[in-house]
C-alpha cells in the first residue's frame, strides 16, 4: 500500500464511495460463507473487493477492502496470528493487483467505463496469484515442503475460475457505474443467491456421498475379515502414489478407486463365501474372482467415477499376466490398478489372520522384493521401496484423519475462493 501511496497521494472522495460501497458488500460476501468441505468454508467476497479496486485503483481503496477483510476475520473470531495474516496478506494482494492495473494504463471505472483486456486480466490473476501464493508459502514453510509443489498442488484446478472471474470483476463493478445504489443492491442479492445454490448444493452432494460411504461400510459389516480394510487401501495407495511422484489430482482418484475397489462383494452371490471359515473351494474362488467385476459395474452407475472403473476392474491383475478377471500384463494395467494391487496386498499382509500374525515391515519389504515383475509392477515397487513414504505405511493410521470417500470427493471438487490460513 505504501508504494500506492507515494505513487498517487492524492484522494477523489467523490470515486472512493463506490469503492466503499463495495468494500461493505465484499464483508458481507464474507458473512455469506458457505460450506465446502466438512471443516472449511468458502465466500465470494473476492469479486466485489476487486471490483471496488477497479472502481477507483488507489491506496484509499485498497485500506477500505482491509477493513472490509479485518472486519470480517473478527467476526469469525480468528486468533490473532492468522487475522494478522489473513489481513496482511489480502492487502499485499490488493496493493499488487492496483499497482500492476495503473502500471498497464488502466483507469478508474468511474471515470472511463471501457474494458481493457490486459490491465483487468493482469490485476485479477496478480490478486489471485499473491493471495494463494502467499497462503502456500506459510503452509510450506511451517511444514517445511516445497513452495511451488503447495501452491499447485491447491490451486491448479481453478484455472478455469481465475479465467471466468475477470469479466465477472468487470460486471459487478459496472452494474455500479451504470446503475448506482440500485445496481449495488442487485449485487447484494446476487452474492445472497450465490451462497445459497453453493449451500444447496454442498447439502445435496453430501447426502448422496454419505450414502456411498454406507454402502463402502455395509460391503466390510458383511465381511469381518475385511473391516476398514477400504479405508486402509485408500490411505495405502495414496501414500504409493506420492512416492511414485503423481500429481495430486491422480493421486485423489486413485484413492476414491482403492476405496470403492471391493463394493461388488455386497452382491448376493459372495455372502455365502464371506462367512464361510477355512479354506474356498476352486469353485468358491472362481466366484470371488468376480467381484472386480461387480465393483465397476456398481462404481459405473455413478457419472462422474467414470473414469476410475478400469483402476476398480483391474485392481487385481499382475503384472506377469497371471491376474484376474481379465489376464493383463504389465503396462496394459491401469497405472491405478498396479497401485492399488500394492495397497491391497500390503493390507492382507499386515493384517492378522486366523493362521498367521500380520508380517513385519522387514518381512512385507522381502514380499514385495521377491513378487517384483511377478505380482507387482518392478518400477513402482522400487520407487516405494527406495522413498521414506514407504515407512509410512507401517504407521497405525488415525481413522479420524483418513480421508473418507466424501472428504476426497469433496476435494477433488473444491469450490475456488481467496486463499486464507
Amino acid at each position: 500500500m505504501v508504494p500506492l501511496y507515494v505513487w498517487h497521494p492524492q484522494v477523489d472522495v467523490k470515486l472512493l464511495w463506490g469503492s466503499a460501497l463495495l468494500s461493505l458488500i465484499g464483508f458481507i460476501g464474507s458473512l455469506q460463507a458457505y460450506r465446502v468441505q466438512r471443516s472449511s468454508l468458502g465466500e465470494v467476497s473476492f469479486i466485489p473487493y476487486m471490483s471496488a479496486l477497479i472502481l477507483y485503483p488507489s491506496w484509499t481503496s485498497v485500506l477500505l477492502v482491509g477493513a472490509g477483510s479485518a472486519a470480517a476475520e473478527i467476526s469469525r473470531r480468528k486468533p490473532g496470528i492468522k487475522l494478522i495474516f489473513n489481513v496482511a496478506q489480502f492487502v499485499l494482494s490488493a496493493s499488487a493487483a492496483c499497482v500492476v492495473y495503473l502500471w498497464l494504463g488502466g483507469k478508474a471505472l468511474q471515470l472511463d467505463k471501457s474494458f481493457v483486456l490486459l490491465p483487468h486480466s493482469v490485476a485479477v490473476v496478480t490478486f489471485l496469484l499473491v493471495n494463494t501464493l502467499s497462503v502456500a508459502a506459510a503452509i510450506g514453510l511451517a511444514e517445511g515442503k516445497s513452495i511451488i509443489k503447495m501452491w499447485y498442488e491447491g490451486n491448479s484446478a481453478g484455472i478455469v475460475i481465475d479465467v471466468i472471474s475477470i469479466p465477472v470483476v468487470f460486471g459487478f463493478a459496472r452494474a455500479y457505474v451504470d446503475w448506482g445504489a440500485w445496481g449495488a443492491a442487485g449485487l447484494v442479492l446476487g452474492i445472497i443467491g450465490l451462497r445459497v445454490a453453493y449451500q444447496s448444493k454442498f447439502q445435496l452432494e453430501t447426502t448422496n456421498r454419505e450414502l456411498l460411504e454406507l454402502f463402502v461400510h455395509t460391503v466390510e459389516f458383511r465381511d469381518p475379515y475385511t473391516s476398514g480394510h477400504s479405508q486402509r487401501v485408500s490411505r495405502y495407495s495414496k501414500l504409493i502414489a506420492k512416492a511414485v511422484g503423481l500429481p495430486s489430482k491422480e493421486i485423489d482418484r486413485i484413492s476414491i478407486a482403492a476405496l470403492l475397489h471391493d463394493v461388488g462383494k455386497i452382491h448376493e452371490i459372495f455372502a455365502p463365501i464371506l462367512f464361510k471359515p477355512g479354506r474356498l473351494s476352486p469353485e468358491e474362488r472362481a466366484i470371488m474372482e468376480l467381484h472386480p467385476i461387480k465393483s465397476a459395474e456398481l462404481v459405473a452407475k455413478i457419472s462422474e467415477l467414470q473414469d476410475i472403473i478400469p483402476a476398480v476392474r483391474h485392481h487385481h491383475e499382475n503384472w506377469d499376466g497371471t491376474g484376474y478377471p481379465d489376464q493383463l500384463e504389465a503396462r496394459a494395467i491401469p497405472l491405478g490398478s498396479r497401485i492399488i494391487r500394492f495397497a491391497d496386498t500390503i493390507d492382507a499382509m499386515t493384517t492378522d489372520r486366523n493362521y498367521r500374525k500380520a508380517l513385519t515391515e522387514a518381512e512385507v519389504r522381502s514380499e514385495l522384493i521377491r513378487q517384483r515383475g511377478k505380482q507387482f509392477d518392478p518400477f513402482i515397487c522400487d520407487a516405494l521401496l527406495a522413498s521414506p513414504i514407504y515407512n509410512q505405511i507401517f504407521i497405525p493410521g488415525d481413522t479420524r484423519t483418513t480421508l473418507s470417500f466424501t472428504q476426497i470427493l469433496e476435494l477433488a471438487r473444491r469450490p475456488r475462493t481467496p486463499a486464507v490460513a
